[in-house]
């Protein structure tokens, strides 16, 4: 076996039909990168003439020369080849070591468990014991089961099975509150629509504060993934806001007229005067929340004639997949419930198209009521989505030396800043 580098035609053609494939093992991805300190190198695994795997490995220099290498998601090999992977690792570590490696960072899309909405493992992979077992005995370290966001890329997915389903049957498979929040936006003059302008500039606002990566952060993703990059943005119709929420806000008025009078009328001796009065109680909460929306959709038509942009989503598509890159929307209307329409619509968009998968990003692997992530997941796993547990990361140490001379002078740097 030799390790081999490739032009970015061969990695491509072996990269989007690998079973690991996704769009950070790209030359999109590693040539975005190239932008913002590293640089990247494509190799392949050659063994008997033919190549078996590959991966993108995106570098820095981070002492002395040396280098810290991260390969996003990869390496895109077999794993479950247990004669021919500590050969291949061996190869890597040799071909790094001669290039000038501290340390190789990987987190291949390996799946563990996929679960349902409340935790319950639906699959697990029986090989993973052995796949880690064989990984570490070629060096790898594994950082852990991380439950959170503490990775570099979370470990944790609410990914979407979209195969042969009809918009219908993935709209009655979503879960009641989901159903509930999107007739809500509907009804309050939200709409979703593609940006066939890719304005990164406009949906920035929304995204900026999320992941804190810069504007020209994802122009350049716009510019790498061109027509896989798609922007949808929510927008607040505020005509039909205002015609809405004066329309329900009657409607409740005369709900609320009838059972007030029915309550005049029959005193307290009613035989269901309790279902009545709460029935009334309830209608004043509707009534006064409809009140409120009026109030604030008539000044709205006045300050955004042409409607308010509230907030958008970023998809990736690579494959037969989408990926939500990023979403964000503006906390005052977030009661109006766009992110949950947003999502819906891209999910509508390619019901019955070529698309098999919607990957949602990132969730907690908490399940418990106590996770402060909790909101993040129900807002995911709301779509029928299953929670899907990816291996995790590893590390392995190319130069051992260099290594223990770099943590060596980093901690005793970071000692001195204790100090101060």
């Amino acid at each position: 076996m030799k390790i081999v580098n490739l032009k970015y035609s061969e990695f491509e053609n072996f990269a989007r039909n690998h079973p690991l494939r996704n769009y950070y093992q790209s030359v999109a991805y590693g040539t975005l990168m190239t932008n913002f300190g590293f640089k990247a190198s494509y190799i392949g695994f050659v063994h008997n003439g033919n190549l078996i795997g590959v991966s993108l490995i995106l570098h820095r220099p981070i002492f002395m020369g040396f280098k810290y290498g991260y390969a996003p998601h990869g390496l895109l090999i077999n794993y479950n080849d247990y004669k021919l992977l500590p050969e291949a690792v061996k190869k890597m570590k040799s071909y790094l070591f001669k290039q000038s490696f501290l340390i190789l960072k990987i987190d291949p899309l390996i799946v563990k468990s996929i679960r349902d909405q409340e935790g319950n493992i639906i699959s697990q992979n029986n090989e993973i014991d052995k796949i880690m077992s064989c990984l570490k005995n070629t060096g790898f370290n594994h950082c852990g089961f991380n439950n959170y966001l503490e990775a570099v890329k979370p470990r944790w997915h609410a990914i979407l099975d979209m195969q042969n389903k009809k918009a219908t049957e993935l709209f009655y498979d979503l879960e009641k509150q989901v159903r509930n929040k999107l007739r809500k936006a509907v009804k309050f003059g939200v709409e979703i629509y593609k940006d066939n302008t890719n304005n990164i500039e406009q949906i920035y606002e929304f995204i900026r504060k999320k992941g804190n990566y810069s504007l020209r952060y994802y122009q350049e993703f716009k510019k790498n993934f061109q027509d896989s990059f798609e922007i949808y943005l929510a927008k607040i119709n505020t005509e039909v806001y205002v015609s809405n929420s004066k329309h329900l806000f009657e409607k409740e008025s005369e709900v609320n007229d009838y059972l007030n009078n029915v309550i005049q009328e029959e005193g307290y001796k009613g035989k269901d005067m309790r279902t009545v009065l709460n029935k009334k109680m309830e209608s004043d909460r509707i009534l006064a929340s409809y009140k409120k929306h009026l109030i604030i959709s008539t000044q709205l038509l006045k300050d955004h004639p042409e409607g308010l942009l509230i907030g958008g989503a970023i998809i990736i598509k690579y494959g037969n997949q989408i990926n939500l890159l990023i979403d964000g929307y503006s906390e005052e209307y977030n009661n109006l419930c766009p992110g949950y329409l947003t999502k819906w619509k891209i999910i509508e968009k390619y019901a019955q198209s070529e698309i098999s998968f919607f990957d949602l990003n990132a969730i907690s692997g908490d399940f418990t009521d106590n996770n402060r992530y909790k909101g993040l997941n129900e807002a995911k796993l709301g779509y029928n989505s299953l929670a899907t547990e990816y291996i995790g990361e590893f590390n392995i140490i190319i130069n051992k030396p260099m290594y223990a001379l770099y943590r060596n002078t980093k901690d005793k740097y970071n000692l001195k800043e204790q100090k101060k």
